[in-house]
């Protein structure tokens, strides 16, 4: 049985898949981002931690000394400002991942009322489709008399 169901909301349900795509997208940036500042993090981790260890290995040089505590003082307050770069992109990640739930939920709906759409209009046809095997039916019947 051929259909040509056409769902009224359409435009709607493609506009809901866009946005989702649209949120997804930035999600997968915003985690590319978290990713990439994590590296940097870790990366200034180690540079203090070289750091101490060259204060340890040269604690006997005083001028040299003062200068790697200067650098590791350094290294701590960028690890700090790393840190809350850090903990602002997992805020706007959990805010992202709400903004995607949200349309999925949307799209979800959306796709729940096409099907019962298309339920509803199989029905229709159906029963269509007996009242014209009926009226065939009865057609046929007052032929033979």
């Amino acid at each position: 049985m051929a259909t040509n169901f056409r769902f009224r909301f359409e435009k709607i349900l493609d506009w809901y898949a866009k946005k989702k795509d649209e949120a997804k997208k930035r999600l997968a940036e915003l985690k590319a981002e978290y990713l990439r500042e994590e590296s940097i993090l870790r990366e200034m981790e180690e540079e203090k931690e070289f750091g101490e260890r060259a204060f340890l290995e040269n604690i006997s040089n005083i001028r040299y000394s003062l200068v790697i505590r200067d650098y590791i003082d350094k290294k701590k307050e960028e690890i700090s400002i790393q840190k809350n770069k850090l903990n602002l992109l997992d805020k706007k990640i959990l805010e992202q991942r709400s903004v995607l739930l949200y349309w999925e939920m949307k799209e979800r709906s959306m796709e729940k009322l096409r099907e019962r759409d298309l339920f509803t209009y199989q029905l229709k046809l159906k029963r269509l489709e007996n009242i014209i095997l009926d009226e065939n039916g009865i057609v046929r019947y007052l032929r033979k008399i």
